[in-house]
């Protein structure tokens, strides 16, 4: 920690040398806000006339001196808020393979990355997070909001196709890191592949159901669900848009994922969800009258498929997700949030609505 302290007191004397002698900083902000690098560290936002603002993102934890320092550099000129997208951030991620380690505990390994929690507490001026009760990772004396990545779903862009056919009833996504990883890694822990192994039973034994499991070809199935299930390795975009309408309903066992896109995705196709309850974030979506059902383990999932056999054909999901997130929805939220809070040091005076990573316009 003395080397980020000292680290920032030397930027901090050289920026207010540059800024003395007027060699950085514009009046008003000026339209040269420099953009930061280290995505996906740093999100950048946008209004809907395509102007970027004077607020970034930041969405998981420094992995380098560079990126504290790109922040040091950029203090004076963005406001810099966190948001809840990389499992407990702000807090150490619990999962045994991550990179992150406490800084107390943090072992003598040149591939772990020390994590001071209450440096992000300190630097980050407002929350966006994803958590049912917030005040267990984020200091909720600050300005914050239910609001995740996942609610800016493009729905247009994730529009159903009327001629690509049914072929499964649950899809589940179990990416893998990369073609070397075992079928236990970092991803397969927030997806819960664990759990997932111990509901495929049920799921296709009992029920019959036909499972497509994304990215975990190669991995041990249990044998009486594997004339059931269609195993992927690692799929582009363009085909998982396409897996997802060829499937009825999402399995979603994950419980270490901060709401995870592919709920959003999938739902924009119209996919209801079986959902575990204990997932950090996501479980906003889940009203069990219009999207889907939740489950805690393999003790009752058993209720919960039947109950979402039972509701699926009285679901509008893809409706539920036009009528509550998409850009606009949820960029009039964020819109919203930003001037209750932060009004007169943004370097734009109104819009319509605010945009995370890229600038949508007219939409």
């Amino acid at each position: 920690m003395i080397k980020y302290i000292i680290t920032a007191i030397l930027l901090c004397i050289i920026l207010y040398l540059l800024k003395k002698n007027n060699i950085i900083f514009g009046d008003n902000f000026g339209n040269t806000l420099p953009k930061l690098d280290s995505v996906p560290h740093f999100v950048h936002l946008y209004d809907n006339m395509g102007t970027m603002l004077n607020v970034v993102l930041i969405s998981k934890p420094f992995s380098s001196d560079s990126e504290f320092k790109n922040y040091l550099i950029n203090m004076n000129k963005y406001i810099f808020i966190g948001i809840s997208s990389y499992m407990e951030f702000p807090h150490v991620p619990t999962n045994p393979l991550d990179n992150y380690q406490d800084e107390k505990n943090q072992p003598t390994d040149a591939k772990t990355y020390p994590h001071y929690l209450d440096m992000y507490y300190t630097i980050c001026q407002g929350w966006l997070h994803c958590f049912r009760e917030p005040g267990k990772y984020i200091p909720i004396n600050k300005p914050h909001a239910l609001i995740s990545e996942s609610d800016f779903i493009n729905y247009k862009q994730n529009a159903p196709e009327p001629d690509i056919v049914k072929e499964y009833d649950f899809i589940y996504s179990c990416p893998k890191v990369n073609a070397d990883s075992t079928c236990n890694d970092w991803v397969s822990y927030n997806k819960n592949w664990e759990l997932a192994l111990k509901c495929l039973p049920i799921l296709c034994e009992k029920y019959k159901l036909k499972g497509l499991l994304i990215g975990r070809e190669g991995c041990e199935i249990p044998e009486g669900c594997k004339p059931y299930i269609t195993t992927t390795g690692w799929v582009d975009n363009s085909m998982m848009r396409k897996h997802y309408q060829q499937a009825r309903f999402q399995f979603v066992p994950n419980q270490r994922d901060a709401s995870p896109r592919v709920i959003t995705e999938g739902m924009s196709y119209g996919l209801p969800c079986l959902m575990n309850y204990n997932i950090l974030g996501g479980w906003k979506y889940i009203d069990e009258n219009k999207t889907g059902v939740f489950f805690t383990d393999e003790n009752d999932i058993d209720n919960a498929i039947a109950k979402l056999l039972e509701k699926m054909p009285t679901y509008n999901v893809r409706q539920f997700i036009i009528d509550n997130y998409g850009p606009v929805n949820s960029g009039r939220k964020l819109k919203e949030f930003l001037f209750a809070n932060f009004k007169d040091r943004l370097n734009i005076k109104d819009c319509d609505y605010i945009t995370l990573r890229s600038p949508i316009t007219d939409f």
